[in-house]
């Protein structure tokens, strides 16, 4: 949906410009840097500001996802999908397997596959890490005091390896998958339009395609019935084809 393409490009942005002003504090005389202070002289003393209204950004729109996830019936069944179940362990072990030539044919995957599932809960696990280890050290004064400067600087480190973790996970294992996979190049554009090819869903979903393919088909058999206690003379002739009735799917 148009609500759920909008959360994921506020998440792509906040992270891009985390990412960026992130590292730079790190690597000030990096090329890319100084690419950057050539373009905008004041970049730099603006790289405070800009990480923690990313921030700031980034957890308002995880606050949102959740809001999602609780009150709406699509959120509901995003988020039961989304849960990691036995068959994903089998899944990628058989994935293995077809890669190395050692089975013939690949898993059939429903609505999320191991990999997706496995994507999105390792941006819970950052989103939350990098917000309270990036809380701790944005009040500085008051989490010395409470947590010593000992537990603020493992909040540090603990901040900038988590960086580097999501960056690397970002690069090396999402973008391959949405952009430079044979199976999508040269993009998955499901993110910009909200939807896929049917050739794609058989593809990679194929359990979902059937199971959206059953719920039409029960659908317009349903619709084709006459409801109960409705007279079936000629003066009320039973819907011609399914097409006739109305559906709640």
């Amino acid at each position: 949906t148009l609500a759920e393409r909008l959360q994921h490009g506020t998440l792509l942005v906040s992270f891009t410009v985390l990412v960026v002003t992130g590292f730079m504090l790190h690597y000030p005389d990096a090329w890319w840097v100084a690419t950057l202070r050539r373009l905008c002289s004041d970049v730099f003393e603006l790289r405070s500001l800009m990480h923690r209204v990313a921030g700031v950004v980034l957890l308002a729109a995880s606050a949102y996802h959740v809001a999602h996830l609780a009150v709406t019936t699509r959120g509901r069944e995003f988020f039961r999908d989304m849960l990691p179940q036995r068959a994903d362990v089998t899944d990628s072990l058989r994935v293995l397997a077809h890669n190395f030539g050692l089975a013939a044919t690949k898993p059939r995957f429903g609505r999320f596959s191991y990999v997706e599932k496995s994507e999105y809960w390792a941006l819970v696990w950052g989103t939350i890490l990098m917000g309270v280890t990036g809380a701790i050290l944005w009040f500085e004064n008051t989490s010395m005091g409470l947590l010593t400067k000992l537990g603020w600087d493992v909040a540090r480190t603990i901040h900038y390896y988590e960086a580097w973790l999501a960056t690397l996970a970002i690069i090396v294992w999402h973008l391959y998958y949405v952009i430079f996979n044979p199976d999508v190049y040269p993009m998955n554009l499901a993110w910009l339009t909200g939807t896929i090819t049917h050739e794609e869903m058989a593809d990679e979903h194929p359990l979902e395609l059937e199971a959206v393919r059953r719920r039409e088909m029960e659908a317009a058999v349903a619709a084709s019935e006459a409801k109960p206690g409705e007279p079936k003379g000629p003066d009320h002739p039973p819907p011609s084809h399914p097409s006739g009735g109305r559906s709640d799917s």
